[in-house]
């Protein structure tokens, strides 16, 4: 085995990696140092225990699912929003899964996905606010955005180019859409139709 001393980073970079591959199991110091073929002192000389390990992968996840995608979009993309749902979809979504499915068996690992959840529905709210989304409604559709981020992340279905594209586009429209009325052909009937309706067959007192 080698006896040169990883550096936290890549400790941390082989965890996301065996996290992905083989799931939550795999974050164990000695799984770990057996596959890089490096001793456990290596792990124990930067992170005191295991727990402190787990902080730093969530912590790193967290770079990688929010910070740096937002600070991608805010410094380059001229339109952020619609910037923001190409990012979403294009990206492999194999650590957003495995992540998931460790935050169903720890609760550091569901809170910080949690906080993830919160703040990605946050900067969701404030760019739809900033197209021209009143607040309320961008609360909503905000959720609504991330929900089917995570139905597609954790989603087993894979999509071709072509579609994935369109999938994109319309979610990027659906954003944007203005709140209006409803069509007359979408509307709910009137409550003093639907007691007409219940009524009709009735006899006269």
């Amino acid at each position: 085995m080698r006896d040169d001393r990883l550096r936290p980073a890549e400790w941390v970079n082989a965890g996301l990696k065996a996290l992905a591959k083989s799931g939550f199991s795999a974050l164990k110091a000695g799984t770990l140092a057996n596959r890089l073929g490096i001793s456990r002192g290596s792990f124990y000389w930067h992170f005191a225990d295991v727990p402190a390990f787990h902080a730093a992968i969530l912590q790193c996840w967290r770079e990688i699912a929010l910070e740096n995608i937002i600070d991608e979009i805010e410094g380059a993309a001229a339109d952020p929003l619609e910037a923001l749902v190409h990012r979403a979809f294009a990206r492999d979504t194999g650590i957003e899964r495995a992540v998931r499915a460790w935050a169903t068996a720890d609760p550091r690992a569901r809170a910080a996905v949690e906080k993830v959840d919160a703040e990605r529905i946050g900067y969701l709210r404030k760019l739809l606010i900033a197209a021209g989304i009143p607040a309320g409604e961008a609360a909503t559709r905000a959720r609504l955005i991330n929900w089917c981020y995570l139905g597609f992340a954790l989603s087993s279905n894979t999509l071709d180019r072509a579609t994935l594209k369109e999938v994109i586009a319309d979610l990027s429209q659906f954003a944007r859409s203005k709140p209006g009325r409803l069509p007359d052909d979408a509307r709910p009937p009137r409550a003093a139709k639907r007691r007409g309706r219940r009524t009709a067959g009735r006899p006269s007192r």
